[in-house]
């Protein structure tokens, strides 16, 4: 069966929403529930103060996965990789944004074990990261989606892209 996936990604921001407090000195004061404006785009807002974070740059997005024995001549594709029960792989992930700082991890049960997480670059300069992963001998078959998070907590996923095989 073949893998299947694709990258996605999210980045979480923190925006401001009307609320107010009072008191001063370290007292408590009551504390206005935040007010949900929807807008379209070029809607102008009047009445409320609206405050949009600016995203990481580049915005980190897995685009497509590989899992090759080194990284010499490996590849990857954006319909994802399989990868053996008991085997020992180098998995990589390129896409903008993406590196070696980021932390990695992989849903599904507790049967693939990550380390050895590096930067690397693709031969047409997108950035990317590299983990080793070894996968337990009655590791569960079927897909995992892989998720990558950056310091500033943004996240992105291949979805269902790694599949463990037989």
């Amino acid at each position: 069966m073949p893998a299947c996936g694709g990258g996605s990604s999210s980045n979480t921001t923190t925006g401001g929403g009307g609320g107010t407090t009072s008191g001063g000195g370290g007292g408590t004061g009551a504390v206005n529930p935040p007010v949900i404006v929807s807008v379209a785009a070029g809607q102008k807002v009047t009445g409320v103060n609206v405050s949009v974070a600016t995203p990481a740059s580049p915005v980190a997005n897995a685009e497509d996965l590989g899992v090759a024995a080194s990284l010499s001549g490996a590849s990857a594709a954006n319909t994802g990789a399989t990868i053996a029960q008991g085997a020992t792989m180098t998995v990589l992930l390129f896409g903008p944004g993406l590196g070696g700082s980021m932390q990695v991890s992989v849903i599904g049960p507790s049967d693939i074990t990550i380390s050895n997480v590096q930067s690397i670059t693709a031969s047409d300069g997108t950035a990317g990261v590299a983990f080793t992963a070894a996968v337990a001998g009655n590791a569960a078959l079927g897909g995992r989606t892989v998720v990558l998070q950056d310091s500033n907590n943004n996240v992105t996923t291949f979805t269902g892209g790694l599949e463990v095989v037989q």
